[in-house]
């Protein structure tokens, strides 16, 4: 009775073990999925959900402010044409960002929303920077935009870098050595150096124009193809002639990215 107990023991346990490894098998087959930086889940040493530890993705505080935006202008420059210019300040000393896409929404006089343009830029920790879509063609009347940010990637502010030195001080306006006015538009021209120890491609360079009073009335840009370390590039910036416009209130600005 002993030996029979002892047999249906051992193949029970036989079975069982049959049974559980059927069970393992269909799970790792079917359901079982590998730790991985898109799993929504934090586990694989990572600091955050999907981030830090093995994963590219840097965990952002939840306390990080983001991009915070500024004025907004729109300027006609030409009829049926329309320029956008927006404000827009990183407050994350910690945090910058390499890709992030933003739209200029346009409404009519009632409020209704009849149009957006988008674009794409960076920002670097602390960083104050103007985003402009020049010379817009929209077929309906626009009273007014507003700046709407959208997916940003976020990275540390160390692994982006400082703000570029192009000019004489990073962020500060490049400096102008003349300003042509005709009948039909108004031009500035300057100097962009590369006093960094970095070269520069794809050189976005704003061109912000003035009134009497201060007030902004046209921005207008150019795009130098790259610049060197140590290298002196001319820039030319044209915008068609606005009344009552101050040549000597306009302010130039250069931006780039980190390669």
């Amino acid at each position: 009775m002993t030996s029979r107990w002892t047999k249906q023991m051992i193949y029970g346990v036989l079975y069982l073990v049959v049974l559980v490894g059927i069970a393992l098998g269909i799970y790792f087959l079917f359901f079982y999925r590998a730790p991985s930086c898109f799993d929504n889940v934090q586990n694989q040493g990572e600091a955050g959900v999907d981030c830090g530890g093995p994963c590219a993705k840097v965990c952002i505080p939840s306390e990080t402010l983001g991009i915070v935006v500024g004025d907004v202008r729109m300027f006609v420059s030409s009829p049926g044409h329309y320029t956008f210019l927006a404000e827009v300040e990183n407050h994350n000393a910690g945090f910058a960002s390499p890709g992030f896409g933003y739209a200029f929404d346009l409404y009519d006089a009632s409020g209704a929303l009849i149009g957006s343009v988008p674009g794409q830029s960076f920002i670097y920790a602390s960083e104050v920077k103007y985003l402009l879509i020049p010379n817009v063609n929209v077929t309906t009347t626009v009273d007014h935009a507003a700046l709407v940010i959208g997916s940003t990637t976020w990275t540390t502010g160390s692994a982006m870098g400082l703000v570029p030195q192009l000019g004489n001080s990073r962020g500060a306006p490049l400096p102008i050595t003349g300003t042509t006015v005709s009948s039909s538009s108004i031009t500035v021209t300057g100097q962009v150096a590369d006093g960094d120890i970095a070269a520069f491609n794809n050189i976005f360079i704003v061109a912000i124009f003035y009134d009497k009073n201060g007030k902004p009335v046209g921005a207008s840009q150019t795009v130098l193809d790259a610049i060197a370390p140590n290298q002196t590039e001319d820039f030319s910036v044209t915008y068609p002639m606005v009344p009552n416009v101050n040549p000597s209130l306009t302010k130039v600005f250069a931006y780039a990215l980190r390669s």
